[in-house]
């Protein structure tokens, strides 16, 4: 039986699942022991789907689910992916991305060693013409916790799933799964895992992944879409995610949790093209959670939106948009867009 099954939910993928299926093809911990299972998220691209083919044909280690329709988010095909996996440990990997030669044997000997629910590393941020290691809040290699309560900067690390590795019967002992037809499916996932888990390790100083910012006007990646279906999308796994703070008496840990993400969807909201009737609906939907987090920090840590906690406050949605349309006329905001956006993925 394979070590590692890497799932990888497929749409549409063709033109970046060779190199993201090399990078496996290479890993130190042989390919043998790995076992690749591709769902396919009903693509209607005939050569995403004959690659797929192609490579379930020739990789004895390597199948394929195909889904008959669309379900528009990651959190299906995953659950469906882990559901069906055979080896002990589970990982989901982005198609559009890759992994660093050493990547699954790192994790792998971690988990195994110390026993753990699961463990995490860290990633670069690859843009066209550079390669960055992404910065986190730790300065030792080596961070283990028993529980969240133990170092509450777990929470900051990016909740992104693709450089964690998970114990199968870890998930299936605690129903974790990721919530389907909504965005903010890997936030949840990581959240309910770190308030489950009775030990987690993060080796910062293992750089593991590549993921690749893609966020041109012709080459998006989902989460860069700023339109009113996902940013509502978002709110909506918000909720998802406050609600389960709030089942498992670990509300005290919200503003530990959204300050960042709250800061992050704000961002792109401001960054976005809608009409101010859009932008008032979507204000009225996440205003409840804006007010939540705001009885815990007053405001959300940034100078350049210090014009909204009042109206916030106030459910004075019209002056909240207001103000958000001064904010995005402001110089400022660009290079806020530039820094913010690559945080949550």
């Amino acid at each position: 039986m394979a070590k590692i099954s890497v799932i990888i939910p497929t749409f549409n993928s063709g033109k970046f699942l060779c190199n993201l299926f090399d990078s496996l093809l290479g890993q130190t911990i042989g390919f043998e022991n790995i076992e690749v299972i591709f769902v396919d998220d009903a693509s209607s691209d005939s050569y995403t789907l004959d690659l797929i083919e192609s490579l379930v044909s020739k990789y004895s280690n390597c199948r394929a689910i195909f889904l008959k329709e669309n379900s528009g988010f990651p959190g299906k095909p995953r659950n469906i992916g882990i559901d069906k996996s055979k080896s002990d440990y589970v990982i989901v990997a982005d198609h559009d991305d890759s992994y660093e030669k050493g990547a699954l044997e790192i994790l792998y000997k971690t988990i195994i060693e110390n026993n753990a629910d699961f463990v995490i590393a860290n990633y670069y941020n690859v843009y066209s013409n550079k390669k960055e290691k992404v910065k986190s809040p730790f300065t030792k290699n080596f961070n283990e916790i028993s529980d969240i309560s133990e170092d509450l900067r777990f929470f900051d690390i990016g909740p992104s799933i693709w450089t964690k590795l998970f114990n199968k019967k870890f998930l299936l002992k605690n129903n974790i799964k990721f919530i389907e037809g909504i965005l903010g499916e890997d936030l949840h996932f990581y959240i309910n895992s770190l308030i489950n888990s009775s030990k987690t390790i993060f080796l910062n100083d293992s750089f593991i992944y590549n993921y690749n910012v893609r966020d041109s006007d012709t080459d998006k990646s989902t989460i860069h879409i700023r339109n009113k279906k996902y940013l509502g999308k978002m709110i909506e796994g918000y909720y998802k995610t406050w609600d389960l703070l709030k089942n498992t008496d670990n509300e005290k840990y919200f503003s530990n949790i959204f300050l960042i993400h709250l800061v992050y969807w704000l961002t792109s909201f401001i960054a976005s093209d809608l009409n101010d009737e859009d932008k008032k609906e979507l204000i009225i939907e996440i205003n409840p959670i804006l007010k939540k987090q705001l009885s815990y920090s007053g405001d959300f840590n940034e100078k350049i939106y210090s014009s909204l906690p009042k109206p916030i406050l106030n459910d004075d949605y019209d002056e909240i948009i207001k103000n958000i349309n001064k904010i995005k006329k402001s110089r400022k905001i660009k290079e806020k867009i530039k820094n913010i956006l690559f945080f949550y993925r």
